[in-house]
């Protein structure tokens, strides 16, 4: 039986963009999965401004790997070959990437960049990058990595001091990273960091976890990452477990439970700002057993909501979260602010409220791939685990030394 082959569109631009740093807050951001298509012919994948991969290989004899919640990437097997396609903002429409490990680039589909037998060598331009080559015990393969000292993963650090640092103020020091001789680079499908270094004769290998709106989703990026690195088992491995555990916790929105409603949201440079509700944070949320007051609004990124609406909306949420940067210790004022219309919210006065503090734990990192512990860890902030059924909170804790409710925030 063929396997038909989806349609791709190349995505790179001609003229380098401005290079955007990688925003932190992009874990509450979601995008709706647009439909899959398919098509018998591969549309041609272009690469930089206008250079197209020689190929004469076909689709007919590679089959598809199924994921079980990841729609920002596809694994595709021939034999002993992978080929990884990776989508952006426009979903499988909107092919970013795509790489052949394990034939020559003569036989693989039409469009296909060629690693070889897979990158020997890597350089990650995000700290976001680390959790998943940890896991599969491949941390020794970076030789460089960008604001390698924000990351927090200890065996990530015990050899930090053996990589090159290639992150600016401004973008990206080439000359440190070709002194590295990466074999390819981790990149992001925006900002000028791609053509920066095709020029240089690094292949980019663009990763789009960010987009995935379920935080299943996300954690399955160790199987991307396990293709390209050759560590595949190792990889379905530990997804399996992790999906496993998260998905046994998970309260399915089909039971009949009574259900706290939960506001998450803060505000930054004056506006407030929620998860839309079809966001990891929604979804973390919906699975931990709760009912988000902004279910409703559904959106790309972020979504501005008016104090008239905080008030009569999130003001009556059982639960009130954020994440922030607290360096203190966290307290009322770090959500109110001394705002008195924000003090009579139902959650504050029941002291309901619950930190994500970036300043204290590795929500950008580790996180990532530990949706199942930051299931349980909200589980027991919005009031649905009980604190003695489950271990200290990781994720979610460190609030309000004056609450009622102390065992809650230990």
């Amino acid at each position: 039986m063929k396997t038909k082959a989806p349609a791709m569109v190349g995505a790179f631009l001609c003229e380098e963009q401005p290079r955007m740093r990688t925003d932190r807050r992009r874990i509450l951001h979601g995008r709706t999965l647009l439909h899959w298509m398919m098509g018998p012919l591969l549309v041609a994948l272009v690469w930089g401004c206008g250079r197209t991969a020689k190929s004469t290989g076909s689709w007919q004899e590679w089959r598809r790997v199924p994921n079980a919640y990841a729609t920002r990437f596809q694994v595709w097997q021939h034999d002993d070959a992978r080929l990884v396609l990776v989508f952006g903002h426009g979903g499988e429409r909107d092919t970013v990437g795509a790489y052949v490990i394990g034939t020559s680039p003569e036989s693989a589909p039409t469009g296909c960049r060629s690693l070889g037998s897979g990158p020997a060598h890597v350089a990650l331009t995000s700290t976001t990058h680390v959790p998943y080559v940890v896991a599969l015990g491949e941390v020794g393969r970076v030789v460089a990595c960008a604001h390698k000292d924000q990351v927090r993963n200890e065996r990530f650090r015990a050899v930090a001091d053996g990589m090159r640092e290639f992150a600016t103020g401004d973008g990206i020091d080439r000359e440190a990273l070709v002194a590295a001789h990466p074999d390819a680079l981790f990149g992001y499908p925006f900002g000028a960091s791609g053509g920066t270094v095709d020029r240089l004769g690094i292949p980019t290998v663009e990763v789009s976890e960010y987009l995935e709106e379920h935080p299943l989703g996300r954690a399955e990026w160790l199987r991307f990452f396990g293709a390209l690195l050759g560590k595949e088992r190792v990889a379905d491995s530990l997804f399996a477990r992790i999906k496993e555990r998260y998905e046994t916790q998970r309260i399915d929105s089909s039971r009949s439970i009574e259900r706290p409603t939960v506001l998450f949201g803060s505000v930054w440079n004056g506006q407030w700002w929620v998860p839309p509700g079809n966001s990891y944070m929604a979804r973390l949320i919906e699975d931990a057993g709760g009912r988000y007051v902004f279910a409703d609004r559904k959106g790309d990124g972020n979504i501005a909501v008016d104090m008239e609406t905080m008030i009569t909306t999130g003001g009556k949420a059982d639960y009130w979260g954020m994440i922030a940067d607290v360096q203190h210790e966290p307290s009322v004022n770090d959500f109110t602010n001394g705002d008195e219309r924000l003090e009579a919210f139902t959650s504050v006065k029941g002291y309901q409220l619950f930190l994500a503090n970036t300043a204290t734990e590795d929500l950008f990192g580790q996180a990532l791939i530990e949706p199942d512990v930051m299931l349980s860890c909200m589980q027991q902030a919005i009031g649905v685990a009980h604190v003695s059924d489950r271990p200290r909170m990781k994720y979610f804790c460190g609030l309000c030394k004056d609450s009622p409710y102390p065992e809650l925030y230990q």
